[in-house]
């Protein structure tokens, strides 16, 4: 294997034990989820050791991250201004009474960035790295509408379409539609289609350090506390965030 693949499947490996941190990874697994043979795995995992991007378990039988991938986030969080992000998204949530959330795109899926969540056990909860659909979420919808119309279309052609609850998206064309009321009122809504019992509401914003990405932040809510101007509540003060959040993020000179 050329040092240039090598290199591509340390990534990887590396990228497979971010999407699975709740629990190590034994190398046969890890070489199976990366398409390389085991001995591979085996130099890949040690390398990634030395360099502390992954660390064994006390057993010596699995691998997880390793401490040096806090640095890492340590300084993205730095480069890219999250902590004045992070400061739009206490207001939002602090505003509404309800977790806000910052989401981009990450191949058909969404990733969230940032979070606070609501007062009180019944808010929504979520994490940091978590991804989910684009079809069932607000979030996602918002994303979908900020991209050029081509490669909207690309995304929403190549979306698996699970149902998650009655309420979910089934196929592109009623995607497609959803994404263009989208556009055109200026937020999505999500309504028990992801997860029963939950409402969001979201907006694409822009971020001055990265004027060619694509991000989004919602509001998320229990779906009975939605009722009524309830949304229109939530939108003033997505509204509100986005202003706030153009100019912000802006990495430190």
């Amino acid at each position: 294997m050329s040092e240039r693949n090598m290199l591509g499947k340390g990534l990887d490996v590396l990228s497979h034990l971010v999407d699975h941190p709740d629990r190590p990874m034994g190398v046969s697994e890890v070489a199976r989820a990366v398409g390389v043979p085991v001995s591979t795995a085996h130099r890949l995992l040690a390398t990634l050791v030395r360099q502390g991007w992954v660390a064994r378990t006390e057993q010596g039988s699995g691998y997880r991250l390793g401490s040096y991938v806090l640095k890492a986030a340590d300084s993205v969080h730095e480069a890219f201004g999250f902590n004045d992000i992070h400061t739009v998204l206490l207001n939002l949530s602090d505003k509404v009474r309800e977790t806000a959330l910052l989401g981009t795109l990450i191949g058909g899926e969404f990733i969230y960035l940032d979070l606070v969540h609501g007062p009180g056990e019944l808010s929504v909860r979520g994490s940091m790295g978590q991804r989910g659909p684009l079809h069932a979420t607000a979030i996602g919808k918002a994303l979908l509408a900020g991209l050029p119309t081509v490669r909207r279309n690309e995304l929403i052609d190549s979306l698996d379409y699970e149902k998650f609850t009655r309420n979910t998206i089934g196929d592109a064309a009623a995607l497609r539609s959803e994404v263009e009321q989208v556009s055109s009122r200026g937020y999505s809504i999500s309504s028990d289609e992801y997860e029963e019992g939950v409402t969001s509401i979201g907006i694409g914003v822009e971020l001055d350090h990265d004027p060619g990405g694509h991000y989004a932040i919602c509001v998320a809510a229990p779906t009975q506390r939605t009722a009524g101007k309830t949304v229109n509540r939530f939108h003033d003060a997505l509204v509100t965030a986005k202003k706030h959040l153009k100019v912000a993020g802006v990495s430190p000179r």
